[in-house]
């Protein structure tokens, strides 16, 4: 496992602000919690193995049989479940992209390829051309994310379903852990029954606010599913966070949070860092982005946040194909993207670090 995540609040005490994490900021977290406080008492027994209250809303959510769906702990455990069933196959790999993919197939010797993200697109025949070409000829897997961690890259439903039914010997591994926090019009669930070769994973831990839950599931084909339930431990997914899903899915729309006013938030935000010297952003259409420094590092911006004014950001250097410059953001609220905003305009006036005073007079400023 990669540890160079973001939310790596363990690392970093004095956070008071967390701008590392794609969790919405504004999330069902606490109204989630509340209900289960009065259902502690099912920790005295074991979870259902075959979740099956939460699996049949699953189904009924996204229309297909209950034998379409496995509950994992957290999409992360369905990367490597899936690695495992396809053991020592080839898998294609955009970049840059989330690391688990990645370490989910070199755990079970996959032969690795990768391609920029861009080829994922259907927007330039030529590279559309490449990807077909390779992954017909050189790959039993594909690995991509709609939207993409980290730069929002969105691969659009005609141009995977045209990858699926052009290349049937082909396994295509979308992960669909943002897409209800992405406005974008269409939703993978609309493909889902319709192609065997294509398995979605989905978390919802990420989108209501509860990481600390893991929990995810994997839509897919019977044969998928059963192959993969016959690998995974028992017990692997706690009661606790099927009493979660289970809620999730019944207070849904209640719950989900306002992915429009979200993503607008994250525009706005995104060009006022972009109107910053030195800084350039990657836009995206989702609550986060990245960014590039002309100079400096992101490891030197992300210590200097830390240390002057408890803000912390993602470190993105070590994600496949981006540079010592690069980092990620995830818009937070008002008053704390101001101060972020702040802060980045006094880390390229003073490369050194700034004075209490300074510090004093944003934090007083963003409280008037």
């Amino acid at each position: 496992m990669h540890t160079g995540h973001g939310n790596d609040i363990y690392d970093y005490p004095d956070i008071r602000c967390d701008f590392s994490s794609n969790i919405p900021y504004r999330n069902a977290s606490a109204i989630i919690a509340d209900y289960l406080k009065d259902r502690m008492d099912n920790i005295y027994n074991y979870p259902d193995p075959n979740a099956r209250k939460l699996t049949s809303r699953l189904a009924d959510f996204h229309l297909v049989s209950p034998n379409n769906i496995l509950i994992t702990n957290g999409s992360a455990e369905a990367f490597y479940l899936l690695a495992h069933l396809f053991q020592n196959p080839k898998s294609v790999i955009p970049y840059p992209a989330f690391s688990e993919y990645e370490d989910a197939c070199r755990a079970y010797r996959h032969k690795l390829s990768f391609l920029p993200v861009e080829s994922l697109q259907g927007s330039d025949s030529s590279k559309t051309t490449s990807l077909q070409d390779t992954v017909r000829f050189k790959a039993d897997m594909v690995w991509f994310g709609v939207p993409n961690n980290p730069d929002g890259t969105i691969v659009d439903n005609e141009t995977i379903s045209r990858f699926c039914s052009e290349n049937p010997q082909t396994a295509f591994i979308m992960d669909a852990a943002y897409d209800a926090l992405c406005p974008r019009g269409e939703s993978v669930k609309s493909l889902q029954g319709k192609f065997k070769n294509l398995i979605t994973v989905h978390s919802l831990t990420k989108t209501f606010g509860i990481p600390g839950l893991r929990l995810g599931y994997i839509v897919a084909d019977r044969q998928i599913i059963d192959g993969i339930r016959s690998l995974r431990p028992p017990w692997s997914v706690n009661v606790l966070a099927l009493e979660a899903g289970s809620f999730i899915l019944e207070n849904w729309d209640k719950l989900l949070p306002d992915a429009a006013s979200l993503c607008a938030e994250s525009a706005q935000l995104q060009q006022e860092i972009a109107a910053i010297p030195q800084f350039e952003v990657t836009a995206s259409p989702t609550n986060f982005f990245l960014v590039k420094m002309g100079e400096r590092t992101s490891a030197e911006l992300k210590q200097y946040l830390v240390d002057n004014f408890g803000l912390l950001i993602r470190n993105a250097s070590n994600f496949r194909g981006l540079t010592l410059q690069h980092f990620r953001l995830s818009v937070q609220e008002g008053s704390w993207n101001h101060q972020l905003i702040e802060a980045l305009k006094l880390f390229i006036q003073d490369g050194k670090g700034v004075s209490i005073r300074q510090q004093n007079c944003i934090s007083n400023n963003n409280q008037s």
